[in-house]
């Protein structure tokens, strides 16, 4: 018989612990994109160690514990600008497919940075213009942008074993070529920006492109 004596537990809903929160960037990882937008907001020779650690949520002391040096973590946040700009194309140029598609497709794609990045060119301008006074960032830019030109030239060297391109052409200084549009093309964009009757990159790296396809269809 029921005991009304007797009390039984009361059943109750398991709550699930809440997922843990929303991961933040280290303090290393904070201080290199606080200095990329301080550049890219004021330009490289406006940017102090107390903008820096202000925009990162940092002390003073964390660009020394981190980097040694501002100028060290300028350097850094340099290249990692490069690095991410440049990092698209290699990934592009080292997947499966026709060579004169990839070819095609990574000019293309340096013009898609050239107009959907346009706010990060003052970065990479800053990055170049330290270059013949700075020998690390010099180095480290030398050999990332050696590695797309390598990349380039090996993909315009299987197009001419495949018959696609005229005798004329020679791989790696064609991919230094292509290297040098892209870049000048990003100059240009910085000190015509204002300019209402300049082309913009797009129509200027389609008429490049347009070039690299005639070179291949006029044998």
């Amino acid at each position: 018989m029921y005991d009304a004596g007797v009390t039984f537990p009361v059943s109750r809903a398991v709550s699930t612990p809440p997922g843990p929160p929303p991961s933040r960037p280290s303090t290393r990882d904070a201080l290199v994109q606080a200095t990329r937008a301080a550049i890219a907001e004021g330009g490289l020779t406006s940017v102090t160690a107390r903008e820096i650690t202000g925009r990162a949520a940092a002390n003073l002391a964390a660009i020394g514990y981190h980097f040694g040096s501002k100028d060290a973590l300028v350097t850094e946040a340099l290249i990692a600008e490069v690095s991410e700009l440049v990092e698209p194309v290699l990934d592009l140029l080292d997947s499966a497919g026709p060579p004169e598609e990839l070819a095609a497709d990574a000019v293309a794609a340096l013009n898609e940075l050239l107009t959907t990045t346009s706010a990060r060119i003052p970065v990479y301008l800053a990055a170049l213009s330290c270059t013949p006074h700075d020998a690390e960032v010099r180095g480290r830019l030398a050999s990332l942008w050696a590695k797309v030109r390598g990349r380039l030239a090996a993909n315009i060297e299987r197009q001419a074993e495949a018959g696609l391109l005229p005798a004329w052409i020679e791989p790696a200084a064609m991919a230094a070529l292509i290297l040098a549009v892209a870049q000048g093309v990003v100059v240009s964009t910085a000190w015509s920006q204002d300019d209402s009757t300049a082309p913009d990159s797009s129509a200027v790296a389609g008429q490049f492109l347009g070039l690299l396809l005639a070179a291949r269809t006029r044998q």
